[in-house]
């Protein structure tokens, strides 16, 4: 049974009862040749219109014109003939990437995507099923073994297009596991897919691909990058014009919301500009550029007319460690991310706070300052209290600060009994006093270690830059040194801070996405190009980082028209798609000859025809005469009527 890839088009029948409408009311009036209008009767009527509602006329023009509308109809529904096994499973790639948000067709690509779907669906026959692949970043089977629009039409409720490129490899995987013998495969988008070159369909599947879309233009920002200097931030944003005119408008910069500038821009057809401001420190955290003043008709695709970039912390938390030398605490400062590490020697401890040097985190190594400085501290083996040998420790495994930490084979010979108040609390005890001990107070943090790491194996067990990460995450909270930055469609891996508690993500919507618990947590994927803030809670202090979701990508922002092949395994690249048999186009070639002929029958056929007539009835001899010979005998006898009054020469005197 043929298939139709456009029933909807079928509503063109109703051209036919209007043809012969007009058949019916359509003047009769016959097309004679004569010598001379001098001859032709001033009577009227002989001119009056003829009666409408009349009773159709055999006549060959109305049988052209019905076949030429029939075919036309045919034609527009694009029918196909599949193999009779091919038929019976239809499987549906539907694009769903970023270009498929363009509104050069009303309302957008992807709704005209889903309506042509739904018509497909329509034209199942009794023994035919459909299978829906959306087909994005994230392929996924909508809807399987549907065997009526109604199926398919749920499915496809409430889907969007996303704002990335679609992921081709993994679909096709999927319709390949879907596909048990011959099948058909159809892809309904604009082309704007990237197929790899190894890529192919199974054998005995046919492949045909449905166009959704016009050629049309779109300006794209294609970055906005930041660099700073120790006085000024310089911002560049770049512009491209992917269409096939000039095209002309305003870029508009805003600081975290605000805007603070403007550019006007010209571009011609497939060039690119780079726009410029320049601004003095200290400047903000996050930068927009949006573009504007721009016509529709040269920019079918939205999301991407604006950029972002969010700008790096300018240093580095600053630590000072005091000590008179601990190979196993430089070594752990130096790798620590974010952090830039200073030494000094105890005896000249007492100076620095003087000399107005600031340090957010002072670790002191086997020193008790009379003083603890203003910012956070972390005390190691100070040499005050009395001394114990731990001969067992009961770490609180839940705390935060021992997050990952194993504490099951750590062994400490000596340990001393720290002169702490109430306001301390205890994270691993013991017989003798707290091995560890934290407290939080005036804003500042505090932690103390009760031993000297030369009297333990701690060093020496995974448990210490576990254990010593943790401690740094909490006296010194800090937000990422750079913010990242990535594209649509690819994923973030997140390693939080040991000491988080909940991780989440906030979108540029303001809608909220849990990424942890359960842990480890999952990689971020950005759902719409924007500036998304990336929030860990953590004991009593939440950080923030940004992360920026670029919408440009090069493949989705060319709206150009493409057609994209899926050979047959172990066939070449030009291999021809089997299992079906479009014959619309030959259709359409009908449709251009029939038009010919009506051109000639109305120009020459009527006269012809009755000429035709004529010399039938003569060679029949039925005494009848054609209509141009009772013309004539009538124009006769009016002239015979008309000349008895005139007086014949031989009345005037002659005879």
């Amino acid at each position: 049974m043929p298939l139709l890839e456009s029933p909807g088009s079928l509503w063109l029948g109703l051209t036919i009862p209007a043809i012969l409408l007009l058949w019916i009311l359509r003047p009769r009036r016959q097309r004679l040749r004569v010598p001379s209008l001098l001859l032709w009767p001033g009577s009227p009527a002989e001119r009056r219109s003829v009666r409408p509602w009349q009773q159709l006329r055999n006549h060959p023009l109305l049988w052209i014109q019905l076949l030429l509308a029939l075919l036309l109809i045919a034609a527009a529904a694009r029918p196909f003939l599949p193999s009779d096994e091919a038929a019976r499973h239809l499987v549906v790639l539907l694009d769903s990437s970023g270009s498929m948000r363009a509104r050069d067709v009303a309302p957008d690509r992807f709704s005209a995507a889903k309506a042509a779907v739904l018509e497909m669906a329509r034209g199942l026959g009794p023994d035919q099923e459909m299978a829906v692949i959306r087909m994005d970043e994230q392929p996924r089977v909508l809807v399987v073994g549907a065997r009526g629009a109604a199926q398919v039409e749920s499915a496809l409720a409430g889907e969007e297009a996303s704002y990335g490129p679609a992921d081709a490899g993994t679909a096709v995987a999927l319709a390949a596991g879907l596909t048990h013998g011959p099948a058909e495969w159809v892809m309904v988008g604009d082309g704007a897919v990237s197929l790899p070159g190894d890529l192919r369909r199974p054998s005995g599947t046919g492949f045909r691909f449905l166009p959704i879309g016009l050629p049309s233009g779109n300006v794209a920002v294609t970055s906005l990058t930041a660099r700073q200097d120790s006085t000024r931030l310089v911002l560049q944003a770049g512009l491209r014009n992917s269409g096939l005119e000039r095209a002309s408008g305003r870029l508009q910069l805003l600081a975290e919301g605000q805007m603070v500038g403007a550019r006007e821009w010209q571009l011609g057809p497939g060039s690119e500009t780079q726009v410029t401001w320049t601004y003095p420190l200290p400047g903000h955290r996050w930068y927009e550029v949006r573009l504007s003043g721009l016509s529709p008709a040269y920019n079918a695709l939205e999301q991407d007319d604006s950029g972002w970039v969010a700008i790096a912390s300018p240093g580095q938390a600053r630590v000072l460690l005091v000590s008179a030398g601990n190979s196993f605490l430089t070594r752990l400062l130096s790798l620590q991310s974010g952090l830039q590490s200073y030494q000094t020697a105890p005896a000249d401890w007492p100076s620095i706070p003087s000399q107005g040097a600031e340090y957010p985190l002072v670790l002191f190594d086997r020193v008790w300052p009379e003083t603890l400085p203003p910012g956070s501290a972390l005390l190691i083996g100070p040499p005050i209290g009395e001394p114990f040998h731990p001969q067992q420790a009961w770490p609180r495994r839940e705390h935060p600060l021992l997050s990952h930490v194993d504490w099951s084979e750590v062994q400490v010979g000596t340990a001393r009994s720290l002169p702490l108040d109430s306001s301390w609390e205890t994270v691993i005890d013991s017989e003798g006093g707290p091995l560890l001990a934290i407290r939080e107070e005036g804003g500042r943090r505090q932690a103390a270690l009760a031993f000297d790491l030369g009297q333990s194996d701690l060093a020496l067990r995974p448990a210490f830059p576990i254990l010593m990460a943790n401690l740094l995450d909490w006296l010194l909270p800090r937000p990422e040194a750079a913010p990242r930055t990535l594209s649509m469609g690819a994923e973030l891996p997140l390693e939080p801070s040991p000491l988080a508690t909940t991780v989440w993500i906030e979108g540029p919507d303001g809608a909220r996405t849990d990424l942890a618990p359960p842990w480890p947590p999952r990689p971020f994927r950005p759902r719409m190009p924007g500036l998304h803030r990336l929030m860990e809670e953590r004991e009593g202090s939440r950080v923030e980082s940004l992360v920026v979701a670029a919408g440009y990508h090069p493949q989705e922002a060319d709206l150009s028209p493409r057609t994209p092949n899926l050979p047959i395994a172990g066939e070449g690249d030009q291999s021809p798609a089997r299992g079906f048999t479009a014959f619309w186009p030959w259709l359409a070639a009908a449709v251009l000859l029939l038009s010919l002929l009506e051109w000639w029958v109305d120009a020459r056929g009527p006269e012809r025809f009755g000429r035709a007539k004529d010399a039938g009835r003569r060679g029949r001899g039925d005494g009848e005469t054609g209509p141009i010979s009772r013309m004539v005998a009538h124009k006769t006898d009016r002239i015979r009527e008309w000349g008895k009054g005139i007086p014949s020469p031989r009345g005037r005197g002659l005879g």
